[in-house]
């Protein structure tokens, strides 16, 4: 993913997608956050990513600015301190096999991006990351496992893309038929280096609601329990219709 970087440009590519024809919220932050020199970070989306097409980098002290014909895209910008999360513990195997068959209950199987780079149920390649993510019973979390297939550490990028659904699922399994949610902002905090041959579980909660801006949080839990890097997110909630780029992202996040 790196080979789509250049000094001043950088191009999430068509396969990178969240919703039909808009680039995946988590690849696509977490590229921008590496573009700004950065591996943790807080980015802030501006309006749906362009696939395949160069974007502008636009730094500042603060970060950057991403850009595409003049109109900003996302800003990215370096934590000001740690990211305050939840305590996150490695659930039982058994309940997150069970929240794995629960994935698209809430919809009765209907998938609102049916091809999306992390959790897309329709995809056609071997390129995702085939998350399942789903409700824990009798608990507010969601949960599925992830195995990736990096040689060596997984890249800053891919553990964007891993925590982004996980953070959403807590919301998107209360929407009603008809909602959606996209991401609106993610920070992202990478604690330790994410070995490629793990067993990992990607756990998440929702943490607070305002309007049609829901809170939440996630974490990407290694096989004895620690953290190995967390998330907090801010989902809008949209008119599922077809999830098009043109749809209204709702940028007063």
């Amino acid at each position: 993913m790196n080979s789509f970087a250049t000094q001043d440009s950088v191009t999430i590519p068509s396969h990178a997608n969240g919703p039909i024809g808009s680039g995946h919220g988590g690849v696509s932050a977490g590229v921008f956050a590496s573009a700004a020199g950065l591996s943790s970070a807080k980015v802030r989306f501006h309006a749906p990513i362009p696939l395949a097409t160069p974007l502008g980098i636009v730094p500042d002290p603060r970060g950057a600015t991403i850009t595409c014909n003049e109109e900003t895209i996302a800003t990215v910008q370096p934590l000001s301190a740690s990211l305050r999360v939840g305590q996150f513990g490695r659930l039982r195997a058994g309940d997150v096999a069970s929240a794995e068959h629960r994935f698209l209950d809430h919809h009765e199987g209907e998938h609102i991006a049916p091809t999306c780079f992390a959790c897309g149920n329709q995809r056609t390649d071997s390129n995702g990351l085939n998350l399942r993510p789903g409700t824990v019973q009798d608990t507010g979390l969601s949960a599925t496992t992830w195995r990736p297939q990096s040689l060596g550490d997984v890249p800053d990028w891919m553990i964007w893309a891993a925590l982004d659904c996980p953070s959403g699922f807590p919301v998107l399994a209360k929407l009603d038929r008809g909602l959606a949610a996209v991401t609106g902002e993610l920070s992202v905090e990478i604690l330790h280096r994410v070995p490629g041959n793990g067993d990992y579980q990607l756990i998440g909660r929702r943490t607070g609601r305002d309007g049609r801006k829901f809170a939440t949080e996630a974490a990407l839990i290694d096989g004895f329990g620690r953290a190995l890097a967390v998330a907090t997110a801010t989902w809008i909630v949209v008119p599922s219709a077809r999830l098009r780029p043109q749809d209204e992202l709702a940028t007063a996040v």
